[in-house]
């Protein structure tokens, strides 16, 4: 338990500091590097890791996709002078990334094709273009909604987390019905529900002190929307987790890794974000909470 602690102290830690620099380059290096050992977790899963050139190629592709979306915020017009940075990451950089990184998965599979089976191309291709898609969002977040950027990018992470916590809670004190017993034995329908409640409730409370504090207007509607928000958040989180439990249960592993001493690794503590990111994203475009 004290090994637990210290490590998510010493997440939570490093994820303020994040947060506090989220409007600089750092917000993008830090999820890129969270990319990269995610995808570096995955490809382990499924014993890909020791085909180097398959693997450069989802790192080059994870990083620099992430740059991306923070360059593309950067204005063009540096005074008098064009900043050549976006213009170079527009024309040269992004039409060629995909493909070229792709590529060199494809490479790898003629390479090494006795051992480097389809599966493994399928599995890690895949998570090339979902892990810096998803977490891109984060960052995309940040930046495109202005000054609510900061408080949208710690709502998204924890839409899935706050999920979480409520399903557990409300799953130990009440739960009797499995959900998912052949796949994940702890998890019952009433923990389920409690999710989709906490997470509901837990949303609106935080948007409306957010709302108060910046005096911005937050009516019933506005209350309803994120309500909405909180429940698909809580209902896609449970999707990701289990997704990435069939997956540990399909390759025999405990925990994706152990960079998280008593928590296992980084895909351990983001399955439910990688999927609660993007939807959250989705809903927010479509229901927009604060006009200005």
């Amino acid at each position: 338990m004290t090994t637990r602690i210290i490590s998510a102290s010493v997440g939570i830690a490093i994820l303020l500091a994040v947060f506090w620099l989220s409007d600089t380059i750092v917000l993008p290096l830090a999820m890129g590097i969270v990319t990269l050992i995610i995808l570096y977790e995955l490809s382990k899963a499924v014993n890909g890791e020791k085909f180097h050139l398959a693997m450069t190629g989802m790192y080059v592709y994870g990083i620099v996709y992430m740059l991306s979306i923070y360059v593309s915020f950067l204005d063009y017009y540096d005074g008098d002078r064009i900043d050549m940075l976006p213009v170079i990451f527009e024309k040269y950089v992004d039409p060629f990334l995909m493909p070229a990184c792709l590529t060199c998965l494809f490479l790898e599979f003629l390479w090494h094709h006795g051992k480097y089976k389809v599966e493994m191309l399928g599995f890690m291709a895949s998570a090339m273009l979902l892990v810096p898609w998803s977490l891109g969002k984060l960052v995309w977040l940040r930046h495109h909604f202005g000054d609510h950027g900061l408080f949208y990018l710690i709502l998204a992470l924890c839409g899935a987390w706050i999920a979480d916590s409520g399903a557990y809670f409300v799953g130990i004190s009440m739960g009797k019905h499995k959900l998912c017993p052949n796949i994940s034995p702890k998890k019952t329908v009433e923990g389920f529900i409690g999710g989709l409640i906490s997470n509901a409730v837990v949303f609106v409370l935080i948007f409306w002190g957010y709302a108060a504090v910046r005096h911005v207007d937050f009516d019933v509607l506005s209350g309803l929307k994120v309500a909405l928000l909180g429940l698909v958040c809580a209902g896609i989180s449970v999707v990701g987790d289990l997704t990435a439990s069939v997956i540990k249960r399909e390759k025999g592993i405990k925990d994706y890794g152990n960079i998280m001493p008593g928590h296992g690794g980084l895909m351990d503590r983001f399955d439910s974000v990688l999927f609660v990111v993007p939807a959250f994203d989705l809903v927010m475009k479509l229901f927009p909470i604060f006009t200005t």
